[in-house]
């Protein structure tokens, strides 16, 4: 046959085809597309047919003409059964392309996994060539909104059409993998063993991209009552994973290299650069487009936290060292303004601080710098995020990451930590532990140097001093000083014997703390009563000049340095209430504190 009439088969077969399938006649389409004489075109000429059939997979279509969708469907996976490979892959490649129609690029994973599978021997940088043009994809869908839902109000996010757009493109997604993942199993590999290296290598980071951006910003959990469809997709991805890799633990170490690596930059130390030809297995964990950090920390929150592939893990690693190559990939997902990202770092957190046994973590682990960031994110956590439940988590698990470490390492910490959280709730919330850590040193048979003496009272001062002497804003400080009364009284009850040595130093905290607490409540009552004074004085003027009514009150009241807006008086009152009533409760603690201070000294 001339190259002629072969060109005018193939016009005749895609004029024909195209016609039968904007009239609806599927039979016929069948019919011509499985007549033997057009098997040459479809060997020679699949890139002038593919396109005529796919440009029928719309949304359009599968509403008006279900059937005609269904039989396009079909058309290409025959096609591809008979077109030349290559040439055939890059027309479907180029079709799947077009981001905006999900339909389409559903379609399409079909033929195009036929056609690799088609192609086991050099099927390497095909592979490649597909799974980006899916990442492509999925990298493009828009993200759901960040609603600030808590608890079961999550499970509406489910029902969100952005949600519902990424769970189905994954699930089209993970029948396409299968076979692929299967071929470089370690419990069942067909191909030779460079080969089945370079597709693990391949495989691998699709999945970690996929677990990447769009599916890290949905809910994933599992309330053990019914499974989402993204969360059924993650299982799927892990037992993918634990298939190729076999130990799903190992992404710890390349998490912990990671972190080298940030910290290397940040000191301009010198890195190796890869060479993309001669990648080696590890230096594809080095690049963020191989392989997003993100990816590996949601990867270990749906492993440590959700519990999915946990059991087929090797019980090699230590807790500690789960704790110590988490707590980055913690940092990683706090840093996010996202609260579903947040959410997740905070259940790692919780899960791989309690696999740590209490007192354990020794101090010198304190020498990374990704303590401090963890404790500065979960202190932002505690005070500015706005779902509830996020910050009562962060409290709590503020308190088991204190005690988790040894003696020597609660104390460095809390040396430590006041810079960093910076925030009078916070600090009041500290001073609260401090009192649980001379407790423990209390009832301990061999109280810890850390806690008694003068290390113990530089720590006291450091908490229970006033920064500003009688001029502190005591209401913005309230809980701090609060919490540092009740230390001081709760010490000169149980600790009669200066078993701490607390008595030693008792005169030098009366003059950081208690004197001049004691003037400051003077000052700041008599402050705030005159406040109280001039907003009643305004409201008789406005009455007096026939305004019953004056919605706002031009009396200036000052918190933490902030002026507050211009409220309503009934609102000024209100605040000015409160003030009063912190500085009756710090003055009534403060009396007990110096009874206390004044019967020791009696018995002394």
């Amino acid at each position: 046959m001339s190259v002629q009439s072969v060109d005018d088969l193939c016009n005749e077969l895609t004029l024909t085809l195209g016609k039968c399938l904007a009239e609806g006649r599927t039979k016929d389409a069948l019919s011509i597309i499985r007549n033997n004489m057009y098997v040459q075109c479809l060997k020679d000429k699949s890139w002038d047919i593919i396109p005529a059939v796919s440009k029928y997979l719309t949304q359009e279509t599968v509403e008006s003409a279900p059937e005609v969708y269904e039989c396009c469907q079909t058309l290409l996976i025959e096609i591809a059964e008979v077109a030349n490979p290559e040439e055939a892959l890059l027309e479907i490649l180029e079709e799947a392309e077009n981001v905006e129609n999900d339909v389409k690029f559903l379609a399409l994973l079909k033929p195009l996994q036929n056609i690799l599978l088609k192609l086991p021997k050099r099927r390497g940088q095909s592979l490649e060539w597909c799974l980006n043009t899916i990442l492509a994809h999925i990298g493009s869908l828009p993200l759901p909104k960040n609603y600030k839902l808590e608890g079961e109000e999550r499970k509406l996010l489910d029902s969100d059409p952005c949600a519902i757009r990424i769970t189905e493109i994954y699930k089209g997604v993970m029948p396409f993998c299968k076979p692929f993942v299967e071929s470089v199993s370690l419990r069942k590999g067909e191909i030779g063993v460079h080969k089945a290296d370079r597709q693990r290598n391949i495989l691998v980071s699709f999945i970690l991209q996929l677990l990447n951006k769009p599916l890290a910003f949905l809910d994933l959990v599992y309330d053990n009552k019914s499974k989402s469809g993204i969360r059924v997709v993650c299982e799927e991805l892990l037992s993918y994973l634990t298939l190729i890799v076999g130990d799903i633990m190992m992404f710890l170490e390349f998490a912990e290299m990671r972190e080298i690596e940030v910290r290397a930059r940040k000191k301009n130390t010198k890195l190796p650069v890869l060479d993309d030809e001669t990648e080696e297995f590890s230096d594809m964990y080095f690049r963020e487009d191989k392989t997003p950090i993100l990816s590996i920390a949601v990867l270990n929150y749906l492993i440590l936290a959700e519990k999915i592939q946990l059991d087929s893990a090797p019980c090699v690693y230590s807790p500690l060292y789960i704790f110590q190559t988490s707590l980055y990939l913690i940092v990683i997902l706090m840093r996010h303004s996202h609260e579903l990202l947040v959410y997740k770092g905070l259940c790692l957190a919780q899960a791989v601080i309690a696999s740590v046994p209490v007192g354990s973590v020794p101090y010198y682990v304190l020498e990374s710098p990704v303590h401090s960031e963890f404790v500065e994110l979960l202190s932002k956590v505690m005070i500015y995020c706005e779902v509830e439940e996020l910050r009562k988590s962060s409290v709590y698990l503020l308190h088991d990451y204190l005690f988790i470490f040894d003696t020597k390492g609660q104390y460095l910490l809390m040396s430590n930590l006041l810079p960093v959280v910076n925030h009078a709730g916070i600090i009041g919330y500290l001073v609260m532990q401090l009192k649980d850590m001379i407790i423990n040193t209390l009832n301990s048979q061999s109280p810890s140097k850390y806690f008694t003496g003068k290390t113990l009272f530089d720590l006291i001062y450091k908490y229970c001093s006033l920064q500003h002497g009688a001029e502190t804003d005591l209401v913005e400080n309230v809980d701090q000083i609060v919490s540092s009364l009740n230390l001081i009284r709760f010490l000169a009850l149980r600790d009669s014997d200066n078993n701490t040595g607390l008595w030693d130093y008792i005169g030098v905290l009366e003059k950081s703390l208690l004197v001049p607490l004691r003037e400051g409540i003077t000052l700041s009552r008599a402050h705030y009563q005159l406040k109280l004074k001039d907003i009643e004085e305004e409201k008789k003027v406005a009455a007096g000049i026939g305004k019953e009514t004056v919605n706002k009150s031009n009396v200036t009241i000052t918190i933490g340095g902030q002026q507050l807006p211009n409220l309503p008086h009934e609102n000024k009152v209100s605040v000015i209430a409160s003030a009063l009533n912190a500085f009756d409760l710090m003055e009534s603690l403060l009396i007990r504190v110096n009874e206390c201070i004044e019967s020791k000294s009696a018995k002394s």
